[in-house]
């Protein structure tokens, strides 16, 4: 499920769902997401499902709308777009690309499960129900493939998995040698919470923001000066294997996790 996160600075506030419903943002308390800021217009703007995709729409506010630096009236949002409405921040999260509609719905989406931070976990008996309700059976659970070798029925349907990109520290300052962007979401900055943690004075708290869709990575400049194969990074850039990226004075390699 695509989400909202509502940062200020490096804290995170809340999560919000998106879905067939509006999402308004705002002063007021009548709103989805609710700032309570000068800067923030009473009703700001909100977020809507449209032909798949989900769209960003200003409500004439008096500050703007901005998606990467940008201000914006209406746009379509893509995975790890940074909104700015005030001084909050509004990371957009597209799960890997799930939208509204992309799956049919079924009884079991109402069932009882685990809730945690707002994400609903299936437990194993609900999703092998589940499955069996759309025709899919996935046999034993044990994982133990056959006699002659050959890949059990479940097993032929596991999806592939996606590789996993990772940076490498070729100079510079730095915790590790080696970071795994595994999150939908990594930034690159001087704050605590920063997935790569920039060492020294000065630093941008948060400098680049890296979404991940399945194997596809995209950069975001959100503060300093970056460079990637020695261009200046200015605004959305795809992520391919073997670039160079220097955040700040610490040059990283960019690649897959072998």
């Amino acid at each position: 499920m695509a989400k909202i996160v509502l940062r200020f600075g490096e804290q995170v506030l809340k999560e919000y769902e998106l879905g067939a419903h509006v999402l308004k943002i705002g002063r007021l308390p009548d709103n989805t997401v609710v700032i309570d800021n000068p800067a923030v217009s009473s009703h700001h703007a909100r977020i809507v499902h449209d032909g798949g995709k989900f769209v960003i729409e200003d409500l004439k506010s008096t500050n703007g709308t901005y998606i990467n630096e940008q201000r914006v009236l209406r746009q379509v949002l893509e995975n790890g777009d940074i909104v700015l409405i005030g001084k909050h921040k509004l990371v957009y999260d597209a799960a890997d690309g799930e939208n509204v509609g992309d799956t049919p719905s079924t009884e079991a989406d109402a069932a009882p499960s685990k809730m945690e931070g707002g994400t609903v976990f299936l437990d194993t008996k609900q999703q092998r129900a589940l499955l069996a309700k759309m025709g899919i059976d996935l046999g034993t659970p044990e994982t133990v493939p056959h006699a002659s070798g050959a890949p059990t029925l479940a097993e032929s349907r596991k999806p592939a998995r996606a590789r996993v990109g990772v940076l490498r520290v070729l100079a510079g300052k730095s915790d590790h040698s080696e970071y795994e962007l595994n999150q939908a979401t990594s930034i690159i900055g001087s704050a605590d919470t920063a997935a790569v943690k920039l060492k020294g004075w000065f630093k941008p708290k948060s400098a680049v923001a890296i979404a991940r869709k399945g194997e596809s990575y995209t950069l975001t400049a959100l503060g300093g000066k970056q460079t990637v194969n020695n261009e200046p990074l200015t605004s959305r850039r795809d992520l391919k294997d073997g670039d160079i990226l220097v955040v700040s004075g610490l040059t990283l390699e960019f690649g897959y996790k072998e």
